[in-house]
């Protein structure tokens, strides 16, 4: 569950909690006036008189008394009526109010209603109020506002800003616990909660459990527990700390940024017990949250060769009900938790292996098998999700056959060391998840995992990532392992083909190579290998990654990658450890590791290299860096040089070199001499070289700061550019421009026949559902431009205004716009950060879709869709024989889809349609200074052309198209 809507469902329960508490309260509570003191602040007419003491209530008041005390006279804070507008329904706050003359007020206002808090502090005040303590309770709290505080918070309301600070602390010391105290149970020995409210961050709550002890089995078991209840077959945790912070942005999580969930070090020392994982979590029972403590286990029966785990087995309890003590009745019972996963494993020779059942993140079920049958070992995973809301039923399976050493003999030296395929039904393939995992260099989780049952959690985990739930969509691929040199050399790999349309092909893949033997290797060299082709865009992508890679203990890192990819946003990128710190990537294109060798780390000496290499479409860029750290106990010398090189060929040739380096001397952690250079160079034409050295000794430091031009700027163009007009009618004119697009099968009813299907295929057809697409790429529409084929023109804003169809004239202006891909600089001033960053191609308006009108249909043909049964061939007479039940066999034949068509078909099944003439007069300013441009016939150019034909101007239009219509 996300934390942020674990937050959400607290968050909500408590505001329920405290919406009863109030309702609960006025109830016991006299209506009183105004509080005169409030009068003429912003309290006026809200703050009401103050109660005298904090009368008998539920949960939420006893818990303020047990906190407060009785909030009276002596009370650093008092309780009064309020009401969030003058007249506005009552409820009741909590008031802090300042010492000496200048006073000042902060004001904790609930109504019940929703409930909504207001938090109001006066202008100027700064508030404290020092720790008072109330039986095992302290409270403090420092509350500041120079300009004033006044905001709302409640269900449904944007986050107002915070224009004060305020720090609240709670302490409650001694044991609160939950659960009998024999077990199970959980329980802290100090709690605190500490809100804290600034300008920089959202406002934030602390909550610090102290001593946290927890017990999951009663300390029934005589024999097997000790005095204390945390014996060898307790489960129980020795005291840990544990911190949670909630805010609005991050939701719930535990420190370290784990999220709803935090491994606890529990003990567990029972003979053939292991205890493998403990974690306290939050968790959601509908819209219950509850606090888990869940435990992994894993035993072996004795005297048999079985071993049966459990996975996050344990007990849970209410999350509120250690926030909110219960009045009367007995303590708060803990609920046990149904197991995760439950799993078996069998050791007896000669067969061995196991299986296991788990739940998976996204609610369906996993299963998992691993069987060792000496001769062959089988492995099998299947992921299993029922049917939810509009979800159908989905399942995916992995299936693998690993043969024994040296494998199967394939030649020159390869072994045929393992098969497999992969099936999914209503799945697909995450590109992101499955780039990611491969980047991670844990490929083989998706392809043939070792230890499958040890690994069974993140084997599931990342199968669910990769192959989410997807309706309609089917996955099949087969899986091979190939060995080379006696395991020194491994290949595996699996292509996925991802049905129907539109069909996408993925490719898998991991490569090992372990010199001189995989059990201890001086060289690893680990490749994963991602290849995906979308013949519907088209696109080819190729990753491969570097990852727990190795040369005689010296790390190697990067990852290479390859982009071809076409249609509307063409892209060509090929890059070898990633890209210049500048570049701006090309969309959907990751973020690449860097090329990375370690050169004997540790030791007191280290030595870092990286480096990168990338083409693209509109750029080249190369670079790299050298640290080296020769340090003992913090003395020794430091030293760095790198160089980044960019060079961009659209929208304009400029090219950028950063040079980076220096040396430092060091002794006990600090710097005592030093000397560093950063410049960079642009150019061409003009150069500019700018940048700062340093000179560092002891105390003295020397910086110089450089910027440095010479050379003239490009000669300026003889003449300005051309006037846009002349190419924009052109191209409006052009045939090419008008399109008549197809529309989706979803979203016509005609079902047209295969010979008109064909002819549609083939332009000489129009569809008679068909959208006109009109777009040019001379200029962008709708934006101001100040070039025009890179030359310099006056600034100009070219727009269509209108369309006009069949006699019915469209505004432009609300047509859907047609995005065509420009080259920035032909038609914008870029500085010079814009031309090395900005892309070679961005999207802008190049024309509009227009709906057809205005033509007439013929009458439909109907069909008749009945049923037809035929006997082909005659049934044979029945024979009777001797033998009871054995009969002549009676046959009833169909006729398939194809041959009713046939007998359905009439000899003219056409329906014609007709406009008598069909001219689009594109009228309207192009410029504001051409009111009356119009260009005529365009259309019949464009229909035409679907046709291959060029009529004359004003030329008649003809659209015949034939289909069937369903009965």
């Amino acid at each position: 569950m996300d934390a942020r809507e674990i937050l959400h469902r607290i968050a909500d329960e408590l505001r329920a909690l405290a919406g009863d508490a109030v309702r609960d309260l006025l109830g016991r509570l006299p209506e009183l006036g105004d509080e005169p003191s409030a009068a003429g602040t912003v309290l006026a007419g809200r703050l009401l008189a103050v109660h005298d003491r904090l009368p008998p209530g539920d949960e939420l008041v006893e818990l303020v008394r047990d906190a407060l005390g009785d909030l009276t006279d002596g009370s650093a804070l008092r309780l009064a009526g309020w009401r969030r507008a003058p007249g506005g329904p009552l409820g009741v706050a909590l008031v802090l109010t300042g010492d000496g003359p200048a006073g000042g007020r902060a004001v904790l206002g609930v109504t019940p209603d929703g409930p909504v808090f207001d938090v109001v502090v006066t202008p100027g005040s700064a508030l404290r109020l020092p720790p008072t303590a109330n039986g095992p309770w302290t409270v403090q709290a420092e509350i500041a506002a120079p300009d004033g505080w006044d905001a709302a918070f409640g269900p449904g309301r944007p986050a107002p800003p915070v224009t004060g600070t305020a720090t609240i602390r709670l302490e409650r010391t001694g044991r609160l616990g939950a659960g009998p105290a024999e077990g199970p149970c959980i329980a802290v020995e100090g709690v605190t909660v500490t809100v804290t409210a600034t300008p920089a961050a959202p406002p934030a709550v602390t909550v610090e459990l102290r001593g946290l002890t927890a017990a999951v089995l009663p300390k029934a078991l005589a024999g097997l527990v000790g005095a204390d209840g945390s014996g060898p077959m307790s489960g129980g945790s020795g005291p840990v700390d544990v911190t949670a912070r909630a805010d609005r942005d991050t939701g719930l999580v535990f420190d370290g940024g784990s999220g709803p969930r935090i491994p606890l070090p529990l003990r567990l020392s029972v003979a053939g017990v292991r205890l493998r994982d403990t974690a306290l979590r939050v968790a959601l029972d509908g819209t219950e949250p509850r606090l888990a403590l869940s435990l992994s286990l894993e035993a072996a029966l004795p005297r048999l060769p079985l071993r049966i785990t459990l996975a996050d087995t344990g007990i849970d309890l209410p999350l509120l009900a250690l926030l909110v003590p219960r009045r009367g009745g007995g303590p708060v019972r803990p609920r046990e938790l149904f197991p995760d996963g439950l799993g078996a494993a069998l050791d007896l020779p000669p067969v061995s292996g196991g299986g296991l059942v788990r739940r998976t993140p996204d609610g369906g079920w996993a299963g998992l098998i691993a069987l060792d049958l000496g001769v062959l070992q089988l492995q099998a995973v299947a992921l299993l999700r029922a049917p939810t809301g509009t979800a159908p039923t989905s399942f995916l399976v992995l299936l693998s056959a690993r043969f024994p050493p040296p494998g199967i003999q394939v030649g020159l030296g390869f072994a045929l060391d393992a098969i497999g395929g992969q099936v999914g039904v209503n799945r697909r393939v995450d590109a992101t998840a499955l780039r990611q995992l491969v980047s991670d260099g844990n490929a083989d989780r998706v392809l043939f995992p070792d230890q499958p049952a040890e690994r069974a959690a993140e084997i599931v985990q990342s199968l669910v990532a990769v192959y989410p739930v997807a309706p309609g969509r089917f996955l099949i691929g087969p899986m091979v392992r190939l060995n080379w040199g006696g395991r020194m050399v491994s290949l595996s790999g699996a292509l996925v083909l991802e049905l129907p349309a539109p069909v996408r092909a993925v490719l898998i893949g991991r490569l090992l190579v372990a010199v001189p033997d995989p059990a201890v290797p001086l060289i690893r060299l680990q490749a994963g290998v991602l290849g995906r082709l979308d013949p519907s865009v088209p696109e080819f992508e190729l990753l491969v990654s570097l990852a727990g890679s190795w040369i005689v203990g010296l790390a190697v890192r990067g990852e290479l990658y390859l982009l071809i990819r076409g249609g509307a946003q063409p892209e060509f990128v090929l890059s070898a450890g990633g890209f210049h710190p500048r570049y701006a990537r090309p969309a959907r294109v990751p973020a690449l590791r860097r090329l990375q060798v370690d050169l004997a780390p540790g030791n007191g000496f280290g030595l870092r290299m990286e480096a990168y290499l990338a083409i693209t479409s509109n750029a080249a860029m190369f670079g790299g860096q050298v640290q080296l750290d020769a340090t003992i106990a913090g003395c020794g010398v430091t030293g760095w040089l790198g160089l980044d090189a960019l060079f961009v060929f659209d929208p304009v040739f400029l090219f950028s070199v950063h040079v980076r380096g220096g040396v430092a001397v060091r002794a006990f952690g600090h710097r005592l001499a030093g000397v560093a250079l950063d410049f960079t160079l642009v150019g061409p034409a003009p150069w500019r070289a700018y940048g700062t050295g340093s000179i560092s000794v002891l105390f003295w430091d020397v910086d110089l700061d450089f910027d440095v031009h010479w050379g003239a700027p490009p000669a300026a163009l003889p003449e300005p550019g051309r006037d846009p007009l002349v190419p924009l009618r052109e191209a409006v004119a052009r045939p090419g421009s008008w399109v008549a697009e197809r529309p989706s099968a979803d979203r016509t009813a005609l079902v047209l026949s295969p010979a008109a299907t064909g002819e549609l295929a083939e332009g000489l057809l129009v569809h008679p559902d068909a959208t006109l697409r009109f777009s040019q790429r001379v200029v962008p529409l709708g934006i101001a431009v100040s070039r025009f084929e890179r030359r310099p023109v006056p600034t100009q804003t070219w727009t269509l205004a209108s369309v006009t169809l069949g006699g019915t004239a469209k505004d432009a202006g609300h047509l859907p716009p047609v995005p065509e891909r420009f080259v920035p600089g032909d038609f914008f001033d870029l500085d010079e950060e814009r031309q090395l960053t900005a892309p070679a191609l961005a999207e802008y308006a190049g024309g509009v879709l227009v709906p057809v009108e205005g033509t007439a249909l013929g009458p439909g043909h109907r069909v008749d869709d009945g049923y037809e049964t035929a006997y082909e061939p005659p049934l044979r007479p029945k024979e009777f024989t001797r033998w009871p039940g054995h009969f002549g066999h009676e046959a009833v034949f169909s006729l398939n889809p194809g041959e009713r068509l046939a007998r359905w078909r009439a000899p003219e099944p056409l329906v014609r349609v007709r406009p008598p003439t069909l001219n689009l007069v594109t009228a309207g300013t192009l410029l504001p200074r051409l009111a009356d441009v119009s260009l005529v016939n365009a259309s019949a150019d464009a229909w035409e052309a679907l046709r291959d034909r060029a009529p004359g101007p004003q030329a008649p239009v003809e659209l015949v198209e034939s289909w069937e219509l369903p009965s």
